[in-house]
């Protein structure tokens, strides 16, 4: 049988109630005299980097969760958490660093894949996040956040039919859930792209409702913001005529149907050349703004 390790013990009861500030900091106390006594004991340092983590800290958790990793090169877990800790003060490439760091000791640490595919997009290196995502979705096939990203990368990489299925499994997964934070969700940003200096990001409702129903949003911004909005949207008088489906564009002063429609909403991969073209027009770029 393994040996308890009291440092262990200590983090999990933290996190287990990790909504009391008095129960956090009595493991740190707790943890911080056990390390006076076994000053090399690597999880002592790592649980009060966790601890400190979870008290909104990074700068004095990325302190003992550097220790941790200094005594223990293999720790992954220390790794990863100091790399979070880098990340949520704002510096990336050492967060990545880590992170990979993490990966190299231990390959299916699913948080790591994930975080390392989120900076690797974050950077336009989509091919880099799908390799971590595949791996990422090896391990945990079901999970939505993942699946998400998987799709946005896929997007960005104009891999329409690979993103097509993935969304279609992106739904799927939704609607099957049993985890309420997935069920809960009624929309997510699908897509970000540029037609010519305008940046747009587009969101799909997942439970699209109301008179009229929006089942698509893209958002154009320009440098001083939002400029306007291309739907995708459906009501009870479009449903009734020949086209249910109609792009419209809203904007400070105006909300209007274009001639864009369908009977039933296109496959998005149909939909985005019709958004651009429709962007441009309404925004008065040439064909040459892509």
């Amino acid at each position: 049988m393994k040996k308890k390790d009291l440092a262990i013990d200590l983090l999990e009861m933290a996190l287990a109630r990790r909504d009391e500030p008095a129960a956090l900091a009595t493991a740190l106390i707790a943890l911080d005299k056990l390390s006076q006594s076994r000053p090399d004991h690597a999880n002592c340092h790592y649980a009060a980097g966790r601890i400190l983590l979870v008290m909104s800290q990074p700068q004095l958790a990325m302190g003992a969760l550097r220790v941790a990793c200094e005594l223990d090169p293999g720790h992954a877990l220390a790794h990863y958490y100091e790399g979070v800790a880098h990340w949520l003060l704002g510096d990336r490439s050492r967060a990545l660093t880590k992170i990979l760091h993490a990966l190299n000791v231990d390959p299916d640490l699913f948080d790591a894949r994930y975080d390392a595919a989120v900076i690797y997009y974050q950077r336009g290196d989509y091919v880099a996040a799908l390799e971590h995502l595949k791996r990422a979705l090896e391990l945990r096939p079901d999970d939505f956040p993942t699946l998400k990203k998987l799709l946005q990368c896929l997007l960005g990489l104009d891999h329409l039919g690979t993103a097509q299925l993935t969304h279609q499994r992106l739904r799927q997964v939704w609607a099957t859930s049993e985890d309420p934070a997935v069920r809960g969700l009624r929309s997510y940003v699908l897509d970000q792209f540029r037609v010519g200096p305008l940046r747009v990001v587009a969101v799909e409702s997942l439970l699209p409702e109301g008179d009229p129903a929006v089942l698509y949003s893209f958002a154009a911004h320009d440098d001083v913001g939002l400029a306007f909005t291309v739907t995708l949207e459906t009501s009870a008088a479009l449903r009734e005529a020949e086209g249910g489906w109609v792009l419209a564009i809203s904007d400070r002063e105006v909300h209007a149907h274009t001639a864009t429609r369908w009977a039933d909403p296109p496959g998005y991969h149909v939909l985005k050349p019709a958004v651009v073209q429709t962007i441009k027009r309404w925004a008065g770029l040439g064909d040459e703004a892509d």
